[in-house]
């Protein structure tokens, strides 16, 4: 599977774009387009996404491990069954989130707003709870 790395983020009249480079050829680029919200099953891993507004942003199934969200307005998105270890949500506002069946193993949502988000069967094994608290091993719905 090829792998990108982010370039750089341009905003330009209200559209805001990510570009990203394939690891096997750095001359061709990818374009994280804010306007467009599905990005179900992509590969965005290692990416920073801090302080930006996702709002209703569709990241089902996608491979998110390693990638900051500090900060982010992610209010209605869907991350359900996404791969989403070692990331950051902290400080994020998760209001209305889905997370159903997603891996959040060891992620952070220290200080984020969780207010009605859907854990359900999420994995939270060594998670950092948004009070600071680290769940524990077997931690699936809820922190533990």
């Amino acid at each position: 599977m090829k792998k990108r790395f982010l370039l750089g983020l341009i905003c330009v009249s209200m559209s805001c774009y990510c570009a990203f480079a394939d690891d096997d050829d750095h001359e061709k680029t990818f374009v994280f387009n804010m306007l467009k919200k599905d990005y179900q099953e992509a590969y965005l891993e290692k990416q920073s996404f801090e302080g930006l507004n996702l709002e209703g942003f569709n990241f089902e199934k996608a491979k998110l491990d390693r990638t900051n969200f500090k900060n982010a307005n992610l209010k209605n998105a869907n991350f359900k069954g996404a791969d989403i270890e070692n990331a950051t949500f902290e400080g994020a506002n998760l209001t209305g989130a889905n997370f159903e069946n997603a891996d959040l193993e060891e992620t952070s949502l220290l200080n984020a707003n969780i207010t009605g988000t859907n854990f359900k069967n999420t994995e939270l094994e060594y998670a950092i709870w948004t009070n600071g608290k680290t769940c524990g091993a077997g931690s699936v719905g809820s922190c533990w």
